[in-house]
């Protein structure tokens, strides 16, 4: 087979080179893409023009991270990875590595047992909290002290939209941080899955009984507008609670209701005796129930 002969010269043409020079321009310009360049790569002049092609699809790809649509509307043609350049010798190679926030959201999956808060909450924490009203000073005084291992439950109550669903987020977010898993469920579908288990699936039952009383945290978010009977009760909540409060494990309540309009409302279907019983835990060890209504943690 005869050769091609190509003349060099045939590249030598003055719009390509004026074009390098204006993205090389444009890449030394970049206070995202130049440090990455200059400190991390180390090129030279020549070799940053010998992989222009490289570099310009980082600096596209880099931008758009920066400027992140959210893990839902990342259109990519690999979303959900970030590109990063690596030398060797004189050129460099591509590779794609899961980004920052779907590595973040992996993270935070894995901490939790069940999560009935929206996932981006997962960045959730005690510092995000603004803490300049006096009337936030007791409910973050407690949830300081829970977060230090203080053996206490936390109750906050108040109208729905006043906050305290992402308050005992921040914490949950905080306990889970620290190795083991934790829950954050809906009282009503929890109990209801617990039900359904106990009926249908013996073993699935027991054993999602076990991981919610050995949870690192444990909050009941909606606690009080559940369907109430005495078997749920028995069978289910209050086992669950007995078990937590054995091993010194915190617990928390999110709930429209104070703790008196919860024992009764559960009193008529479980009895006076178990509706005490029900109060008196959560008295005990909560200690005070904070309303927080006037907190706007948005």
């Amino acid at each position: 087979m005869k050769r091609i002969k190509i003349d060099p010269k045939a590249f030598n043409n003055p719009e390509i080179d004026s074009l390098i020079s204006s993205e090389l321009t444009s890449l030394k310009n970049d206070p995202i893409v130049y440090p990455v360049i200059q400190n991390d790569l180390k090129l030279t002049s020549a070799e940053a023009k010998k992989n222009i092609a490289a570099l310009l699809d980082f600096q596209e790809d880099a931008h758009y991270c920066a400027n992140c649509p959210g893990l839902g509307n990342c259109d990519k043609l690999h979303p959900h990875f970030q590109l990063h350049l690596q030398r060797d010798g004189e050129y460099i190679v591509r590779h794609y590595d899961p980004c920052e926030k779907m590595l973040s959201l992996a993270s935070f999956r894995e901490r939790y047992i069940r999560c009935s808060f929206p996932e981006d909450w997962r960045d959730a924490s005690l510092k995000t909290i603004e803490k300049s009203k006096a009337s936030r000073k007791e409910s973050l005084l407690a949830m300081a002290g829970i977060a230090k291992g203080e053996d206490r439950w936390l109750f906050l109550n108040g109208r729905a939209g006043s906050g305290k669903t992402y308050m005992l987020a921040c914490l949950a977010n905080y306990i889970t941080s620290k190795g083991k898993p934790g829950a954050f469920v809906d009282t009503g579908s929890l109990l209801n899955e617990l039900k359904e288990k106990s009926i249908s699936d013996h073993d699935g039952f027991e054993a999602l009984i076990q991981e919610l009383s050995s949870a690192s945290i444990l909050v009941f978010d909606d606690f009080g507008n559940e369907y109430k009977t005495e078997y749920v009760y028995t069978n289910i909540l209050y086992p669950i609670l007995n078990n937590r409060e054995k091993a010194g494990l915190p617990t928390a309540f999110a709930s429209d209701f104070t703790i008196a309009q919860i024992a009764s409302m559960y009193k008529p279907k479980i009895g006076d005796v178990r509706a005490e019983q029900l109060s008196e835990l959560l008295k005990r060890k909560c200690r005070k129930e904070y309303d927080v209504t006037s907190i706007n943690f948005h």
